[in-house]
């Protein structure tokens, strides 16, 4: 029988195990126009039992358990929700993180999931407002059906949710001004989705990951322009998970027979006008150029000494059909010349940056900066970096500055300065892998951690959030997301669906909600100033400036830096939307 049914909001982390605090009871959802807010469904059956979110019979090898005996009974729930406003309905998959232990993540597409005796399962029940609904008050009814084999369903549970939809409409994803730079992997999305790289099917699949960054407000595309510029991320090195990490280039070459080279910009162009049309057209992020990574466990000799980066282009040699790689320092900076000249006269060079991820050695940065820009002037920078002294450096050469938060926290006075020096430039924030960095976005971080990313922006004053991986998923993520080299959940904020789709994450959604705080907060502090802002601020953050962050330098926990409550960011969302 049903053993747990109850709501609660959605940054809960539901664990297998329950060992987590209790869930708390949710009443109210808060929505601008143009919006979506959502909350969690609970359940928890004594028997094995199946829960679908479709109306329609449905029968699975585990429903018809032919014994008849008490411990062998299978029920079967079905959930439905009646809504003056659209609602959509996604059961909620579990994924193993790092602890040995399963934890809810994924939004699953399927209309039913099987569960054993006594595993706790979700229902993610999320609401979404159009931009021309009347403000006012909505009621949502949810309730929950039982039935055994041929049985009429009878009602187990219900329950009832007041949506308050605000007199304030949210902007377009697409027109947000929060700086969102999620760095994709496209050779990824061919290999999980066994189609061939670059391929009419593989663009298709490109396609559906681009809408769902678009939602999220994504800014940039990435573009590989030579071979595995992050050296696979040392996937090589992973025996336990496995996982093929590498990226090549998006730019096919040819050496002809009188010796010239012929490149092929179309992919490039492609892969950039997907990511445009669905949206996402203020950044071409340009990987493969400066800073490119070593592959220090396999040969430290470089394919050429004749160029400051050891910059693998490949080619197909048309005098005797073999695959090679450029090893003349001439033949380099031609290619990056013409690279230089395709940006100019297709009118898209004001886009381009020249992206560096983590210069360790700044002799050996500048050196390849210099190279490049000496070879194509027009070329702007962007960079991850872990000291401010990168942007005393080079502040001229490079638009677009992002610090690991560590670096934000300490150094925080020179990057006001430098942030009142180059005003026209933007500055981000990073994340990734270290277990005590928070806020973060792994399966073992509060969900909401993710929705303070947005309010955490606007309180440092920075421009948007950058991270590393967006699908850059291990062997068998919907299986298994964990990776021998980073925390489970470092390498993705979705998961590959079957047919070629991404399947959201609650990291993914409680991400987009923090992004949606930061825009409504951009409008709230622009009608009533700082002092006013400074007050929400106070309900969340815990700390007075950056520097303060990291207490005697070392990272705190969560709750002692940022309030993880949800009903928390729920009241100063609504006290922001009544006021504007």
């Amino acid at each position: 029988m049903l053993t747990k049914a109850l709501i609660t909001d959605e940054s809960y982390r539901l664990e297998y195990s329950f060992r987590q605090n209790t869930p708390l009871p949710l009443s109210r959802l808060v929505l601008a126009k143009n919006d979506s807010a959502a909350f969690l469904l609970v359940l928890q059956s004594d028997n094995q039992y199946s829960v679908s979110v479709a109306k329609g019979d449905w029968f699975t090898d585990k429903t018809m358990l032919a014994s008849g005996k008490q411990n062998d009974v299978h029920e079967r729930f079905r959930v439905s929700v009646s809504s003056p406003i659209n609602v959509s309905l996604n059961l909620v998959g579990m994924v193993f993180d790092d602890d040995e232990n399963q934890k809810a993540d994924i939004l699953l597409n399927q209309n039913t999931v099987e569960c054993n005796q006594n595993m706790p399962t979700a229902v993610w029940i999320e609401a979404h407002t159009p931009k021309d609904i009347e403000a006012g008050d909505y009621e949502l009814e949810l309730k929950v059906y039982s039935s055994l084999y041929f049985e009429d369903e009878k009602e187990v549970a219900s329950f009832k949710i007041k949506a308050v939809v605000c007199d304030y409409t949210l902007a377009d994803s697409r027109d947000w001004k929060f700086h969102l730079d999620l760095w994709q992997h496209h050779c990824n999305l061919a290999r999980h989705s066994d189609v061939i790289l670059w391929s009419d099917d593989h663009f298709e699949i490109i396609k559906q990951y681009a809408k769902s960054m678009a939602a999220l407000g994504q800014k940039a595309v990435t573009v590989c322009v030579s071979e595995i510029p992050w050296s696979g991320q040392g996937c090589y090195r992973d025996h336990r998970f496995g996982g093929n990490l590498f990226e090549y280039s998006c730019i096919p070459v040819v050496k002809k027979a009188d010796g010239s080279f012929i490149y092929d910009f179309s992919i490039m162009q492609r892969l950039i006008d997907t990511y445009k049309e669905a949206g996402v057209d203020s950044v071409i992020e340009v990987f493969g150029l400066v800073n490119l990574w070593p592959l220090k466990d396999i040969t430290n000799t470089p394919i050429t000494d004749e160029y400051p980066e050891d910059i693998k282009i490949h080619y197909t040699d048309a005098r005797d059909g073999a695959q090679k790689y450029m090893k003349n320092g001439e033949d380099i900076i031609a290619y990056i010349k013409a690279l230089e000249r395709y940006f100019i006269d297709t009118d898209q060079i004001d886009k381009v940056r020249i992206a560096a991820d983590e210069p360790s050695d700044v002799e050996k940065y500048r050196a390849s900066l210099d190279m490049l820009l000496k070879t194509a002037p027009a070329f702007r920078g962007a960079c991850a970096i872990n000291h401010a002294e990168f942007i005393g450096e080079f502040g001229d050469r490079i638009n677009d500055f992002v610090p690991y938060l560590g670096c934000v926290c300490r150094e925080s006075e020179k990057l006001e300065e430098y942030q009142k020096i180059y005003p026209e430039k933007r500055f981000l924030w990073y994340v990734c892998c270290g277990r005590k960095t928070v806020p973060n976005n792994f399966i073992s971080s509060n969900p909401i951690e993710s929705r303070t990313v947005g309010l955490m922006t606007a309180y440092l004053k920075l421009d948007g959030f950058l991270r590393w991986a967006y699908t850059i998923w291990p062997e068998n993520p919907r299986l298994d997301i964990r990776h021998s080299a980073f925390e489970a959940g470092d390498t993705g904020f979705v998961y590959p669906a079957y047919n070629g789709r991404p399947l959201l994450s609650l990291r993914y959604k409680n991400l987009q909600r923090g992004i949606a705080d930061f825009e409504i907060m951009n409008a709230y502090r622009e009608k009533y100033g700082e002092q006013k802002a400074a007050v929400l601020f106070k309900k969340l953050f815990y700390f007075e400036n950056a520097k303060e962050y990291k207490k005697d330098g070392k990272w705190q926990a969560p709750e002692k830096r940022f309030s993880i409550t949800f009903e928390d960011y729920n009241n100063v969302k609504e006290t922001m939307l009544t006021q504007l």
